[in-house]
């Protein structure tokens, strides 16, 4: 591991010294600005056993197009076993995710991750520059994407001119934007966030969220955030899940359900 700030970590790879040939294409094609229409994420009766215990149990929800559901609870409640289902990192052992009306069974793996794109609670890059990090997706699918569109993403992300720093020298905030840029760039329809700003401090948290209300609003995505914090939520989201033993125990608007809890 590099000196990458906290919330960071640099992973060693066998392609560190990958060459990367950007192309020169039209600076309109680029990535960061592509409007959507939208599609709905919708997980129906999905479930989850392990070793006898049952972690997710029976869930079913929409999320629409635009709208950050934010899935709170207890620990030990189900929220991040949810979450991985939605991309089938782990696979349920019951109902199924749609993606637009499609079973996302019918989904490749790979497809379907880069369709359904994950923010984890700490930023995993790849040893060297932030434009090597944000290409790694296009890279494995045989792409690579213009200078243009790299320098549009950072610009989304609020990282201007780091194109060719090095990710060891990011701070935690900053490595947490490049993660989402690197997602952005795969043109995910679905944004999901696993505790994105726990590692962070509270100014670097604020800029996350306001990055990611205005990326959802922009991109018309449905976006799944997990968050121990009750006052994230009702910052960002437009509906709140909760969930106790791995069920759904309360679901609606943010200012509803938090009154409550």
């Amino acid at each position: 591991m590099s000196g990458a700030g906290e919330g960071a970590i640099v992973l060693r790879a066998a392609d560190r010294g990958a060459d990367l040939t950007w192309t020169t294409g039209e600076a309109a094609r680029v990535a960061a600005a592509r409007p959507r229409s939208g599609l709905m994420l919708e997980a129906r009766n999905l479930s989850r056993a392990v070793g006898g215990r049952v972690v997710v149990d029976d869930v079913s929800v929409q999320v629409r197009p635009g709208e950050i559901l934010a899935v709170v609870g207890p620990s030990g409640a189900g929220k991040s076993s949810f979450l991985r289902l939605l991309n089938r990192l782990d696979e349920p052992t019951g109902g199924t995710v749609l993606l637009d009306g499609e079973d996302y069974r019918t989904i490749p793996p790979r497809d379907l991750r880069r369709r359904v794109g994950m923010v984890m609670q700490t930023a995993w890059l790849l040893p060297g520059t932030v434009a090597a990090n944000i290409g790694f997706g296009p890279r494995q699918r045989g792409e690579n994407l213009a200078a243009a569109e790299v320098a549009a993403l950072l610009e989304r992300v609020g990282l201007p001119g780091y194109v060719d720093r090095d990710v060891g020298n990011l701070s935690g905030g900053e490595a947490q934007r490049v993660s989402v840029a690197r997602t952005l760039a795969n043109a995910p329809d679905a944004l999901l966030l696993d505790e994105p700003t726990s590692a962070l401090d509270e100014a670097s948290a604020r800029g996350v969220e306001e990055l990611v209300v205005g990326l959802v609003d922009e991109r018309r995505v449905p976006c799944v955030i997990v968050t121990h914090n009750k006052a994230q939520a009702a910052r960002i989201a437009t509906r709140v899940m909760v969930m106790a033993a791995g069920k759904p125990v309360e679901i609606g608007p943010a200012r509803e359900v938090l009154h409550d809890c």
